[in-house]
């Protein structure tokens, strides 16, 4: 048995589910849960997001049979915006990973994530550190510590950020731009208050682009939806 998340399911044929999962060894993949929709099924109230699982799966295509699950522990409590924080990490996960693309350390930080977001910790910090974790990840990292002409990030320079170059350093500041001293207190992670956190936020956000593609999240569109309601 390998542990796993369900990351999204959809209905299947009849009775059925297909079912995204994240799995520990062998990352994420598709599986068809056979009768999970039907009111008796074993399976219909544990193949939710956020619940731990263990699965065992068969088959020689990319597209497996669930032969086996069952819930490792509850499943994480998670509300208001720290559920719509979990479907973003899902999203994430879906969008930047390919089936049975096996990431190191990847279901560790996202079940990290979990716990801190059911915790009750502050949200926005979680998110940017799970960001940043899959850039690392993926092989998509850039240095804090060092500009595009391989000198030491200055605290009283002025950077543009190019997600696919990193710190470029200019001559004064300008629109979009960060100075060297915030840009040190987030190479240290320092999320204290709230321009730090924007440009962290932003930061992250043009990191990503490139690899996201141009599609919007719909996660960040569901909560955008929300927070107009309120």
């Amino acid at each position: 048995m390998e542990p796993a998340f369900v990351l999204h399911r959809w209905p299947f044929q009849d009775s059925s589910l297909l079912v995204e999962l994240l799995t520990q060894e062998h990352g994420r993949y598709r599986v068809v849960a056979k009768g999970a929709r039907r009111p008796k099924s074993q399976w219909r109230a544990i193949l939710q997001p956020f619940t731990p699982l263990y699965v065992v799966t068969q088959g020689r295509h990319e597209l497996q049979n669930l032969r086996h699950a069952e819930s490792r522990s509850n499943a994480y409590p998670l509300q208001g915006n720290a559920l719509y924080s979990g479907f973003y990490l899902n999203e994430l996960i879906q969008r930047l990973t390919s089936s049975y693309q096996s990431v190191d350390g990847l279901f560790d930080d996202y079940q990290n994530a979990l716990d801190a977001l059911s915790q009750r910790l502050p949200i926005e910090p979680v998110l940017r550190e799970f960001e940043w974790r899959m850039l690392c990840h993926l092989g998509h990292a850039f240095d804090w510590c060092a500009d595009t002409q391989g000198d030491p990030i200055a605290a009283h320079k002025h950077y543009r950020f190019n997600a696919e170059q990193g710190f470029t350093p200019l001559g004064a500041a300008m629109p979009g731009t960060y100075s060297g001293a915030t840009l040190q207190r987030l190479a240290a992670f320092e999320l204290t208050d709230a321009h730090l956190l924007n440009s962290m936020k932003q930061i992250m956000r043009h990191a990503l682009a490139p690899y996201l593609g141009e599609q919007p999240l719909r996660s960040r569109e569901l909560f955008a939806q929300m927070k107009r309601k309120d």
